[in-house]
């Protein structure tokens, strides 16, 4: 908790969704840019091995199958 490290994020205000990265950051630093930046809510995510891009198909990542996903769907 107490390293510093890139803190990739997904969060929204009111009806807008954001990915981001808080470069060099503690858990708690990334947690009060957030803030900050008026998040309502906001999730902390994994910047380890499993972290991968999928649009229309893989873009990046380990190149294995992803057990955890976030996903978006249009209505």
């Amino acid at each position: 908790q107490g390293s510093k490290g890139n803190r990739s994020f997904v969060g929204n205000t009111g009806t807008t969704v954001y990915i981001g990265v808080v470069r060099s950051a503690t858990v708690a630093e990334a947690a009060r840019v957030l803030q900050a930046m008026g998040m309502e809510n906001a999730l902390n995510l994994d910047d380890g091995g499993s972290t991968a891009l999928w649009s229309g198909g893989y873009k990046v990542g380990p190149g294995r199958e992803l057990p955890n996903v976030i996903l978006f769907v249009k209505k």
